[in-house]
């Protein structure tokens, strides 16, 4: 692979981790329930509430009037943090622990791929705004954009109450993947010779 190849797969890695990382930083399916009952609301977990879909935004506020938390019109969600803190039940306290540990993770990580992202495009385009970027950083931002999102993930992971029939959802399947393409294109980097 020569240099020229070798820099445009390490960007196009570093460019998916950044947007699939904000993409699963966001999303609000990081657990879904496994076997869901045939009448039940969808809904998922993010990484700090749980989300539900009331389908009207009546419903939804009702909802929030019966059981605390907030309506983003027919999307009800509550906080972990704010469950933790009216109930103080420990699950609740944990997936609020585990969720400020992978938000925190995941957009550290994002930080850092944007940072590497802009670092390798720029220079194709003609453009040497990231020219005095130090290279030790850009090398700490390198392997940061995978290692940060891991540590998020696995803080995350780390804090999750035993039991219950939840699995990971699509928005956890994109922060892994966002993970491993961080981490890919700083293996690239560090192990692959380009050829001259």
């Amino acid at each position: 692979m020569d240099a020229k190849m070798k820099g445009m797969v390490m960007a196009a890695m570093s460019a998916l981790c950044l947007i699939l990382g904000i993409m699963g930083a966001m999303g609000t399916t990081w657990l879904v329930e496994s076997d869901p009952e045939e009448d039940a609301p969808e809904g998922g977990y993010s990484l700090t509430a749980i989300h539900v879909d009331a389908e009207e935004a009546e419903t939804c506020d009702a909802m929030a009037g019966m059981l605390g938390g907030e309506c983003d019109g027919a999307d009800y969600s509550y906080a972990f943090s704010d469950a933790c803190e009216e109930t103080e039940d420990d699950e609740a306290c944990d997936m609020a622990t585990g969720g400020m540990i992978g938000t925190i993770g995941m957009w550290a990580g994002i930080v850092c791929a944007l940072l590497i992202t802009l670092t390798m495009v720029l220079p194709m385009a003609g453009v040497d705004a990231m020219d005095n970027v130090p290279e030790m950083a850009t090398k700490v931002a390198t392997w940061g954009a995978g290692a940060l999102m891991l540590v998020g993930m696995l803080g995350w992971y780390m804090m999750l109450p035993d039991g219950g029939d939840m699995s990971l959802g699509m928005s956890g399947w994109m922060a892994g993947a966002a993970m491993s393409m961080g981490l890919g294109s700083a293996l690239i980097g560090q192990f692959i010779e380009a050829d001259e």
